[in-house]
């Protein structure tokens, strides 16, 4: 612990030292930059401690550190989609803190950060799943509030999307994460008494599952799915 405290304190002095710099040349792209790395890693480090709020608030100000450097390569994919990614643990963060409202809008300002790296990189296989990704945790946090109809559309779209990274890449992982998609997809169809899709979802999702050994958690939860909407429980 005592390690831990002297870590965090160790990344303040950091930030403190990146934001005088600031103060001097406030636009400086590797100084933002680092700016943002280092309270990136603050934050962790305050995740570790349970300092949620705290460690929100720090990964606020890691974007808009981002923000201000990437302004300066507009069209760089690969910083974008960094950026992306960033905004995204933010939105996760904040709806770990029943920050719904702050949650939703975070995750739309992440799904058009990934929109603009796909319009400079149409054919990037990794950004059409990231997107698929972000686009599945906002339905997840729309399925949580029991908003089933708009988390529909959401899991729908990221299906799509995974869709369009798999035509482009057939990269194993992404394969596993549509079918996780699917599957929540399917419980959101239960929920609207649409069983019948709901088992399509299911049967796809298990096409991909059956690569996994027949005791995996995932594919032994699907098969007690599948078995409740054939008994109609």
């Amino acid at each position: 612990m005592e390690q831990q405290l002297e870590s965090v304190e160790t990344y303040i002095q950091a930030v403190e030292m990146y934001n005088t710099a600031l103060r001097f040349a406030p636009n400086d792209f590797k100084t933002n930059k680092r700016f943002g790395m280092a309270l990136e890693k603050l934050c962790s480090l305050q995740l570790e401690q349970r300092q949620y709020l705290k460690a929100t608030e720090t990964l606020s100000r890691a974007i808009a550190a981002y923000e201000t450097a990437f302004s300066q390569t507009p069209d760089d994919v690969l910083n974008i989609s960094y950026l992306g990614m960033v905004i995204e643990r933010l939105a996760e963060l904040q709806s770990s803190n029943k920050q719904y409202t702050e949650a939703f809008s975070t995750y739309e300002y992440c799904l058009k950060t990934y929109e603009t790296a796909l319009l400079l990189s149409p054919n990037d296989y990794c950004n059409h799943a990231l997107k698929a990704g972000a686009l599945t945790s906002l339905a997840d946090l729309q399925f949580l509030l029991l908003q089933y109809t708009q988390a529909l559309d959401n899991y729908q779209q990221a299906v799509d999307c995974y869709d369009v990274s798999l035509s482009l890449n057939r990269f194993k992982a992404n394969e596993f994460d549509k079918a996780r998609t699917l599957q929540k997809w399917g419980n959101c169809l239960k929920k609207l008494s649409r069983n019948q899709e709901a088992l399509k979802c299911y049967q796809t999702a298990m096409s991909v599952f059956q690569q996994l050994p027949p005791n995996d958690k995932h594919v032994l939860f699907l098969i007690e799915q599948m078995q409740k909407l054939n008994d109609g429980t």
